[in-house]
């Protein structure tokens, strides 16, 4: 053959098949285009040097490798679809006698310009609008913009590596569907789903078990170490159900549908369910994967814009007071109190010498033990790995003993505790009866004070593990129970927490040379003393790096959603069109015994409101049931704000919804033109 001559084939089956490879070329395009801003933002050099970035371009190349992992499944899954639009054409070409091998170098060169021409366009859309990226991106965590323009020759060179393995793999699984097929199961492969399935219930009640069972986690878990831990695992479970569910529930779905006669037979229902019927295996695949991306979009904007809008409220509750000291060292020390208090006087003094009006003075220690929590009994002899392997990460606690004193004398109140006994409370749902055990020692309990935690800790409810504070009447004869218990590398487990928090008067200059004063005057006193951490920070000083961590995973989420939204556009619009092409022969028989238009539309209407609806509907549904997992999830960063969530995740929706009915239009209407 001459040369040329496949390059000439892939090009002229390429532009004969427009409908088809357009989508696709635009999508291979944004791909390249957003993994190369990705990789800008979170590798190169742009960021670095700026205050409160590193955190922020952490988050961003976190981004980038999902990017990367989910373009790959994606543009297989998109390819897939696309190739079984041209076997048909590939079984006319082996009947008129091109072998494999002819075919595969059609196939090559198809690819290789797809590549090509998506790799290039791809880097030169993401070049350019890189500047807009980082605008953005520097503005939402608040760090200096610069005003030069640059390249990442990193990120180009990562680009072209990981799209062109994409393609290579492409092609080798393209190569693969053809190859294996003969000339007559490739002219008759855009009829595969002709033959109605059965209602396969089975199928059916275990998609909606496995489903269950991830509700059951997401909704069950109430301490967000588990959320973090278990997160994942409803997630998948929720995902699988969703496709047994669809797969099997659309099948089903359409026989109850044409059972109902007085639904069934009707001009706008008759041809679209019966239709349906015949294809709705593949059908309940792709809603699936329309409600897992639609759920994965309201997740994350909802999740991360909560996050950004709130993160006043998260660095507020992280840091009550303006100026926070926190000192620890394992094990009992008589001396700890009289250091505590050596300490308290030390940083005062440093904070009147530097102008500051020190108000609000909250300082004191505690002794802490932790162990295993279950009916009203601490168990702190888990002295080996293999009994950590197999514990209840829910029902581990920590337990912080506070002098009766000391809780008087800080917070204003009036608590009075007899030897034997304790007063009790914990920001989490933890069941605490008439006494409580620690190893072999019990206290009775004399009262609770659950309401009055956010005094001693502001973030108690978004611990990773729950605390229970015990107000004592002597602190440090309590601590002396548990100096002979040790974990399982022989470190003690009774632990000196020293806290001292305050406000200052300062403006915002002043609270941060004010910490870094006192950070060094914390480490001169401590330092070589046995101590295992401590440190002195401010509330104005940890600003930056809030603002750099939420501005970074809204703008994360904002490029994920959008990535996750076109991908949902395409396989709705690959949908429509393969759908189209499939029910045209059957709409131009029912025009031939008296359907119009009309009727057209309104079949066309019931059939994709009864189809678009499902992934929707079920969408909301598993947003409703994972946002409770989320809120907890969103604890750990110190948000505890369930309304502003609800909130931020009803706009998601409205936002979404309406997204999706606009798609849903200019589709619906692309089908239309081609039945009609």
């Amino acid at each position: 053959m001459k040369a040329g001559f496949y390059p000439k084939m892939a090009v002229s089956g390429m532009r004969k098949n427009g409908r088809l490879y357009t989508p696709y070329m635009i999508t291979c395009i944004l791909m390249v285009a957003m993994f190369y801003i990705l990789h800008f933002l979170g590798f190169s050099d742009v960021m670095k040097g700026m205050a409160g970035g590193g955190t922020a371009t952490d988050m961003v190349g976190m981004g980038a490798y999902i990017m990367a992992i989910f373009a790959a499944i994606f543009l297989f899954y998109t390819q897939s679809t696309l190739i079984k639009g041209r076997k048909k054409e590939f079984g006319l070409y082996s009947i008129l006698g091109m072998n494999k091998s002819n075919i595969g170098k059609i196939i090559f060169w198809e690819t290789a310009i797809t590549g090509v021409f998506s790799i290039g366009f791809g880097l030169l859309t993401g070049i350019g609008l890189s500047k807009l990226a980082e605008l953005g991106f520097t503005k939402l965590i608040a760090v200096p913009t610069r005003y030069e323009f640059s390249v990442s020759g990193i990120s180009v060179i990562t680009t072209l590596i990981l799209f062109t393995i994409i393609f290579f793999f492409i092609y080798l699984n393209t190569v693969r569907q053809v190859r294996f097929a003969n000339p007559i199961q490739l002219i008759s492969a855009g009829k595969a789903g002709e033959k109605p399935p059965k209602a396969n219930w089975a199928v059916g009640i275990i998609g909606l078990a496995v489903l269950g069972s991830g509700y059951a986690i997401a909704l069950k878990i109430e301490q967000p170490i588990s959320a973090l831990m278990w997160f994942f695992v409803a997630v998948i479970l929720i995902i699988v159900g969703t496709y047994l569910v669809l797969i099997a529930g659309s099948v089903i779905l359409c026989k109850l549908l044409q059972k109902n006669k007085k639904y069934y037979y009707k001009t706008n229902h008759f041809v679209s369910v019966s239709s349906m019927a015949y294809r709705m295996k593949r059908n309940g695949a792709s809603l699936a994967s329309i409600c897992i991306l639609l759920t994965m979009i309201l997740v994350t904007l909802s999740s991360t814009t909560a996050l950004y809008t709130g993160e006043e409220q998260c660095l507020d509750a992280r840091y009550p007071n303006e100026i926070g000291a926190f000192a620890c060292k394992y094990g009992f020390d008589e001396s700890l109190p009289s250091q505590g208090e050596r300490l308290d006087k030390i940083l005062l003094a440093a904070a009147e010498e530097n102008g500051a009006v020190v108000t609000n003075n909250y300082t004191y220690f505690v002794y802490s033990i932790s162990g295993y929590f279950e009916n009203d009994r601490l168990e702190v002899n888990l002295n080996s790995l293999t009994d950590m392997a197999f514990i209840d990460y829910d029902k581990v606690a920590q337990i912080q003993f506070l002098d009766d004193d000391d809780y008087n004398r800080v917070f204003g109140h009036n608590v009075k505790v007899n030897p034997g006994e304790a007063v009790v409370g914990t920001a989490k749902k933890i069941a605490i009866g008439n006494e409580i055990t620690i190893g072999d020692v019990s206290f009775k309990v004399s009262g609770r004070f659950d309401d009055a935690i956010s005094e001693i800790d502001p973030i108690a409810a978004g611990a990773a593990s729950p605390t229970i504070y015990m107000i004592v009447d002597d602190v440090e004869t309590v601590a002396r129970n548990f100096i002979q218990y040790v974990d399982y590398n022989g470190e003690p487990m009774l632990a000196w927490f020293w806290y001292c928090r305050f406000d200052t008067g300062l403006d915002d200059e002043g609270q941060i040379a004010l910490a870094e004063t006192l950070s060094e005057k914390v480490t001169e006193e401590l330092k070589g003393k046995g101590f295992s951490n401590y440190y002195c920070e401010s509330h104005e000083a940890e600003r930056g790096d809030f603002v750099s961590t939420f501005g970074g995973l809204f703008f994360l989420g904002i490029l994920l959603s959008i990535i996750f939204l076109v991908s949902c556009v395409v396989i709705i619009y690959y949908k429509q069109i393969s759908e189209g092409f499939e029910d045209q022969a059957r709409f131009g028989i029912m025009q031939k015994v008296g359907m119009n238009r009309d009727d057209i539309r309104k079949s066309i209407n019931s059939q994709m409101l009864t189809v678009f609806m499902i992934p929707v509907i079920l969408a909301c549904i598993h947003l409703a049931v994972v946002l409770p997992i989320v809120d907890k999830l969103l604890m750990l960063f110190g948000l505890f704000n369930m309304p502003l969530l609800l909130a931020c995740a009803g706009v998601c929706v409205l936002a979404c919804g309406l997204f999706y009915a606009a798609t849903y239009k200019l589709t619906s209407n692309a089908y239309y033109k081609i039945v009609s």
